[in-house]
């Protein structure tokens, strides 16, 4: 399972975690992660200005996050 973004709170012996969004690997194509992936590598390469530069950082970390999880699994 990949988690995307959110946080985690950890008390009294209990663990909250709270994210954004959830998808299970095998859900994913292997082959269209990687080529996600890749293309957030090469946005991020060519953003310009700070916006354009946290989207794609955004986009790279959620890429990542999926192709790790789909890696997990096999």
């Amino acid at each position: 399972m990949a988690l995307m973004g959110g946080f985690a709170r950890i008390g009294n012996n209990e663990i909250i975690i709270l994210v954004n969004d959830t998808e299970k690997g095998s859900d994913n194509d292997p082959q269209e992660a990687q080529q996600a992936l890749e293309i957030a590598e090469a946005n991020l390469k060519k953003a310009e200005g700070k916006r354009q530069t946290i989207e794609a950082n955004l986009a790279l970390r959620r890429a990542r996050t999926r192709v790790e999880a789909i890696n997990t699994i096999s």
